[in-house]
């Protein structure tokens, strides 16, 4: 797997990371179920911006494209 696969992979979890967060945000915080809930948001925002960062880094490494 190239560099380009792994960037094009972290390019589509992006909008999955809530579905991952808010479960985890759910099991290891144990206050109310809006604040678990809040917390799981703000942990796939944060997720989502450094697999958005890291996947247009490597997809202008060397420019646009592989060629």
């Amino acid at each position: 797997m190239d560099l380009d696969t792994f960037g094009e992979i972290l390019w589509y979890a992006i909008p999955f990371t809530p579905i991952i967060t808010i479960p985890i945000a759910w099991r290891l915080i144990k206050t109310k179920w809006y604040y678990r809930i809040l917390i799981g948001l703000i942990f796939s925002l944060i997720l989502s911006t450094i697999l958005y960062s890291v996947s247009l880094s490597i997809c202008f490494r060397d420019g646009m494209g592989p060629g």
